[in-house]
């Protein structure tokens, strides 16, 4: 799930008063292994790219990792913690791009805090502000919608199918069950568990809430509780070929799950946060899309 995605979320839990009535503490890992082409035998040939995807897919992960690192230097891992306490909600995560980062839902106030802690500043966003973005997401759209052919308009895109496997694995101490999806875009597998803890049933109340607030958002992405519904997406391996990076290996996992309640204060503003720089959601948005424009143009 993106993060862009996991923050609107957040903020449709404080705004329209979805009640999640649980607590819990989740751990994940997210992070990226460059393909080394050396694990593929001498005399190995892949019939197309799917076969190529699953050849890799079925790896071991510390294969893999180590082969990478090996060619490409070392991996960076992105950790979070997330924290839902009732309408409460807060996810800490460190990353070597963008360092130490904290988002809390205030569910009093009504506001989403964004916390960039290595350049002092914080991020808020209100219900106006999600009200804006959509507008803005609705004119993109039509724009893009009149400039294609009519025969395009009419074009539908399907739903994501996946296939049980069979195959069972112990991942990050979860009995899981192997789910499979392919397409034109991507191979991804799906290591998923039993939810005894009411985890899925949360995930997606917040996305059908998504889907009716900002129906243009991620209109055609399908994320990986969705795709295994009504169970825990524990481990998520997505193989990608690109044409600028070459072939990549997305790794999203989720590392423990604790149904316990988070300290409270994990809910408010940090004291060491006072005196930093504060904008607008809308602001954020902005300098992404002039960073994003600024890469392409060079």
């Amino acid at each position: 799930m993106s993060k862009l995605k996991m923050i609107l979320l957040m903020g449709f839990v404080c705004v329209f008063g979805i009640k999640l009535q649980a607590q819990y503490i989740i751990e994940q890992i997210e992070y990226e292994i460059p393909i080394n082409y050396e694990l593929v035998p001498a005399d190995k040939e892949f019939d197309d790219i799917a076969d190529e995807a699953r050849f890799f897919l079925q790896l071991p992960e510390s294969k893999l990792r180590d082969a990478a690192q090996k060619e490409y230097g070392d991996i960076e891992i992105i950790k979070s913690t997330i924290y839902i306490d009732g309408d409460n909600f807060a996810v800490e995560s460190l990353s070597k791009e963008d360092g130490r980062t904290t988002v809390i839902l205030n569910h009093n106030k009504g506001l989403i805090y964004y916390v960039l802690w290595s350049q002092k500043k914080i991020y808020e966003m209100s219900a106006e502000d999600m009200a804006e973005i959509q507008k803005d997401a609705d004119a993109v759209m039509q724009k893009m919608m009149a400039n294609l052919p009519p025969e395009m308009k009419e074009q539908s895109q399907p739903a994501k199918q996946i296939t049980a496997t069979g195959r069972r694995m112990v991942k990050y101490g979860q009995r899981c069950s192997e789910y499979l999806l392919e397409d034109e875009q991507e191979l991804l597998v799906i290591w998923a568990s039993d939810d005894s803890m009411g985890l899925a049933k949360k995930a997606k109340s917040m996305s059908e809430k998504l889907a009716e607030i900002f129906p243009s958002m991620d209109e055609d992405e399908q994320d990986e509780w969705d795709l295994a519904a009504g169970k825990i997406p524990v481990e998520v391996r997505t193989f990608r070929l690109d044409a600028m990076d070459g072939a990549q290996m997305e790794i999203q996992a989720i590392t423990r799950i604790n149904q316990v309640n988070p300290p409270v204060e994990k809910f408010i503003l940090p004291a060491e946060a006072v005196g930093f720089e504060r904008s607008s959601f809308k602001d954020m948005m902005t300098q992404m899309q002039q960073m994003m424009q600024g890469m392409e143009e060079d």
